[in-house]
């Protein structure tokens, strides 16, 4: 029954469009996201592609909800699914989601884990601590070349987890990985030197305990891997979005934000302003600030991420595939 009425949907939608298109005009594509969250990431995509585009949550109930509730719908010209790739696009034959995920022309995907690892690229960061802040101190912390130290550490482990879920393995599991790279602070006057130390230690004694594969194995499995854009310096792009987000982004973005906002309070005090004066400037400058998570969480300066490229590539593709107007 829910796939007849995908089927009745989609052809409700092609015939209203059909009615209300001008010559040369792109038929309005209904498009079923994941969350709420991810709403405006695709409309932007979209947008930028010239697809007219209504996005509807594939479901608004509690009991269905996320990738399985999109993947549900059946797909065709003027009905698409967005998803979060998860680790669907590395392991592209691992389960039958993927499988469809990574071959269907009407299934687009992030390409990182989710949304949030683009809303955490490195590259963007600094401008978003502007943004915070209204200072600029460039010098102050590198975010490149800290979450490039990062994915370095973090690299091996990481490839050795998603050989264990493709090998269905139970002896290393996504929690366990998740808890053993998280991040408790970041000291950025020394470039949180001290905390990649402690962490490349863990990392190496963990992967030290592991027997079960091949050298053999895990250089191939990291050769096909490097196919798919995996590298050694971007590993942070693939791990989950959620957590590159709270367990290691915003724990050196956090001190970052409060060390500029505590400079800018020294130097209103230090111009000798009465202690009302003082406040007041205080005061306004609170009210012109915006807080780091949410500027974090609207974060859109990823566009040139190489993963990005791809998204717009498939949209490319499927707009040229369905929508051309030669023989019209």
């Amino acid at each position: 029954m829910s796939r007849l009425k995908d089927k009745i949907n989609s052809d409700f939608f092609k015939a209203k469009n059909n009615l209300n298109k001008s010559k040369g005009e792109l038929e309005q594509i209904a498009v079923f996201v994941e969350s709420y969250d991810d709403i405006l990431f695709w409309k932007d995509i979209f947008d930028k592609c010239s697809l007219q585009t209504k996005i509807h949550l594939a479901s608004r109930t509690s009991l269905e909800r996320g990738k399985s509730a999109v993947l549900k719908h059946n797909v065709g010209k003027l009905l698409i699914l967005c998803v979060d790739s998860d680790y669907d696009y590395l392991l592209q034959d691992h389960t039958n989601d993927s499988k469809l995920i990574n071959s269907n022309p009407y299934i687009f995907q992030t390409y990182t884990y989710s949304i949030e690892n683009f809303k955490c690229y490195a590259e963007s960061l600094h401008g978003v601590v502007i943004k915070a802040t209204l200072q600029d101190e460039p010098h102050l912390f590198d975010y490149n070349n800290f979450l490039k130290e990062y994915s370095l550490i973090i690299y091996d482990l990481f490839i050795h987890l998603l050989h264990h879920i493709k090998e269905q393995s139970n002896s290393f599991k996504p929690q366990e990985f998740l808890d053993l790279i998280k991040l408790n602070k970041v000291d950025i006057k020394s470039q949180g030197k001290k905390e990649l130390l402690e962490l490349d230690s863990l990392v190496k004694n963990k992967i030290a305990t592991f027997n079960g594969f091949s050298d053999t194995q895990i250089t191939q499995f990291k050769n096909d891997l490097y196919q798919l854009g995996v590298k050694p310096e971007n590993t942070y792009l693939f791990i989950r979005g959620h957590n590159l987000y709270e367990d290691v982004v915003c724990i050196f973005l956090n001190p970052i934000v409060s060390y500029l906002k505590r400079k800018h309070f020294t130097e209103i005090d230090n111009q000798k302003k009465s202690d009302n004066e003082a406040i007041q400037m205080k005061q306004q400058y609170q009210n012109s600030v915006t807080e780091i998570k949410t500027l974090l969480f609207h974060n859109t300066n990823y566009y040139d991420c190489f993963l990005m490229k791809k998204i717009f590539s498939d949209v490319k593709k499927y707009k040229e595939n369905n929508f051309s107007f030669e023989n019209s």
